[in-house]
């Protein structure tokens, strides 16, 4: 029985200590796990203090960045549409299309080896005259596409709200849709009557608006000479004379050429404008006489701007 006892009480002790030991261990082991919790914390709060401190740094350098690019922007877009004797390149841009009567504008560009920038509507559903199927034939023989609006009966009143609004209601779903026909981003825009015609409709975002397209990452082109066959004024039976265009663009341009300044043409692509496609191959030849060489907008090309949208 004695020998039982002792063999139970040497059990039992074994036990016990056992028992110490894993919880000594434990301790030891919840109190390294609790030391690693606290550096992780404090190493954790460092990183958010960094984060933080990159975060305003970045937001700092965003907007020297914006400032900087808008300041550019307008410096070189209001020299190109006063001419800035860098050249006598012409750009002939053509708005509201593409229609019927782009397939014609795009061969008789072929056949005087020039080209030329479309900026598009987008709603062919309520404009069933658009072929924007058309949009890739137009990049595919050396032209470029750009974005102009989402439909001419309403162009205007997109400037009436909100910047933010303007992009909700208009650039973006424009953007979209012309972008889902080319397979690819673009990045160059035309305002519906021009940057001056926004403060015309909404003094408020007069400036605000071309400087938050500079910021999204788009340029936008005004033009410095106008072939008129868009204004009301100077049509005779529903649409301008050629004659009246040839002489509109040619005028126009030789004060320009006198400087070897370039050129920004705005003519229209909507149906209609038959005059302006019959004009077409006189302006490109008069063009030429004059020493212009013709080129396509892209991002990096000057904006032809007509308003100062900085102070």
């Amino acid at each position: 029985m004695n020998g039982n006892r002792n063999i139970l009480s040497i059990v039992l002790t074994a036990l016990c200590a056992v028992a110490l030991v894993a919880v000594v261990g434990q301790a030891f082991v919840l109190g390294g796990t609790s030391k690693k919790i606290e550096e992780s914390k404090a190493q954790l709060e460092q990183l958010d203090a960094q984060v933080d401190e990159a975060t305003t740094a970045n937001t700092d350098l965003k907007a020297k960045y914006d400032d900087n690019l808008i300041e550019w922007r307008n410096a070189q877009g209001r020299l190109s549409f006063m001419g800035d004797k860098s050249g006598l390149v012409c750009y002939l841009t053509f708005d509201d299309g593409p229609c019927y009567n782009t397939a014609k504008v795009l061969d008789i560009l072929d056949q005087y080896d020039a080209c030329g920038t479309w900026f598009c509507l987008a709603n062919d559903e309520e404009q069933d005259y658009l072929q924007l199927d058309m949009l890739k034939e137009i990049e595919e023989r050396g032209n470029a596409v750009g974005i102009h609006d989402w439909e001419q009966n309403e162009s205007y009143s997109y400037y009436k709200g909100t910047v933010d609004n303007y992009f909700d209601t208009d650039f973006d779903k424009t953007k979209e849709k012309l972008e889902a026909k080319l397979g690819h981003e673009i990045n160059i825009m035309r305002f519906a009557g021009g940057s001056p015609t926004i403060a015309y409709y909404n003094s408020k975002i007069g400036k605000k608006l071309p400087c938050e397209i500079l910021k999204r990452g788009y340029q936008y082109f005004d033009w410095n000479v106008l072939a008129g066959d868009s204004e009301p004024s100077q049509f005779v039976n529903g649409s301008t004379p050629k004659d009246k265009i040839v002489s509109n663009v040619l005028g126009q341009a030789k004060s320009f050429a006198r400087t070897n300044s370039p050129i920004c043409v705005l003519m229209h692509d909507n149906p209609g404008k038959e005059s302006t496609v019959a004009a077409l191959p006189q302006i490109i030849e008069g063009l030429k006489d004059l020493g212009y060489r013709f080129e396509v907008l892209n991002y990096d090309s000057p904006g032809f701007y007509q308003a100062k949208i900085v102070d």
